[in-house]
């Protein structure tokens, strides 16, 4: 399963902040849909900061611990 994960970045604070969207079961669907709606959306709700990167995190179909 994957997830995807978006950092944005304010130019004039310096200050940075995370936001997660759904669980995808492939990758490419993962980003198909951080493409075409989640970044969309953080952009409209956020329009003061900047996508700084964004990636999809493979989560392991068997992993049951969470890493700290």
């Amino acid at each position: 399963m994957f997830s995807p994960l978006v950092l944005l970045c304010s130019m004039v604070t310096f200050e940075c902040a995370t936001y997660g969207g759904p669980v995808f079961k492939t990758e490419i669907g993962c980003y198909m849909g951080m493409q075409q709606v989640g970044i969309p959306f953080l952009e409209e709700k956020y329009p003061n900061l900047v996508v700084t990167e964004k990636r999809c995190i493979y989560w392991g179909k068997y992993k049951t611990e969470v890493d700290t």
